[in-house]
């Protein structure tokens, strides 16, 4: 478990077993025992509320994840269409290209693969590539406009693109109030669990297991959900493949 999940679960865990502590303060007497029917009936339902909330945050954390998998995929393969349309031009603009592209290539992997705290200055090293790959396509194909050099833009211009698709997949992520929404039930659950158990400190271990299968839900969800923090994350894995094999062609 890395540090960002690990500081989750405890955040998560100690809020909801607080919770728990207050909702079994808060019984007195419960002497009517239709009333704890009652009161577990509608128990029941607010977990499966919870619960049916978890698998839809879920399922969008899985949805971004595979875009921004999606949009990495993309990536690589644009790079490495430009890099073989490149090819195709005087070997005098051939070689300049495919060296930009390379550079590129060379930062969007260690944009991927980089900690979050040095993501920013790479992706800025990244666009900086980019403006000059963008001059040397405009300086490789001036004055000849033909469908070669026509390939050749859009090809660099797909990897431009690609990159921008791939930022708005980063961001892309589960909206604040759903998450809140979800905070707020597992409170009451938690609440309400620690009501129905009542006397917390001969049950107190009860209150612990209701709190740790949240937080651990909701930091395997974080964890999805955010891509360049945590374990589960898109780390550029095609980009490092594309970057290996395209070195080995360029160096034989």
């Amino acid at each position: 478990m890395s540090l960002f999940s690990f500081f989750l679960f405890a955040f998560f865990c100690s809020v909801l077993w607080a919770a728990g502590q207050v909702g079994g303060r808060l019984v007195k007497k419960r002497d009517a025992a239709e009333s704890m029917d009652e009161f577990r009936l509608i128990l029941g339902a607010v977990l499966s509320l919870l619960g049916l909330v978890i698998g839809f945050t879920l399922s969008m954390s899985i949805a971004g994840y595979n875009s921004r998998q999606a949009a990495q995929e993309a990536e690589a393969s644009s790079i490495n269409s430009a890099y073989l349309r490149a090819g195709l031009l005087e070997k005098t603009y051939t070689a300049p290209l495919r060296t930009a592209l390379l550079q590129y290539l060379k930062k969007r992997v260690e944009y991927y693969n980089g900690q979050s705290n040095g993501r920013v200055s790479k992706r800025e090293e990244a666009i900086s590539v980019q403006n000059e790959l963008w001059e040397r396509t405009v300086s490789a194909v001036a004055g000849q406009q033909t469908a070669i050099t026509s390939l050749v833009v859009t090809g660099v211009n797909d990897v431009i693109s690609s990159q921008k698709r791939a930022q708005a997949g980063w961001k892309n992520q589960i909206p604040l109030p759903a998450w809140l929404l979800l905070f707020v039930i597992a409170l009451c659950c938690c609440v309400m669990i620690g009501y129905s158990v009542g006397n917390v400190r001969k049950r107190g271990i009860l209150l612990l297991i209701l709190p740790s299968m949240i937080s651990l839900s909701f930091v395997m969800v974080a964890e999805i959900d955010s891509p360049g923090e945590g374990m589960i994350r898109v780390n550029g894995h095609d980009l490092y493949e594309l970057h290996r094999s395209l070195i080995m062609v360029s160096a034989n």
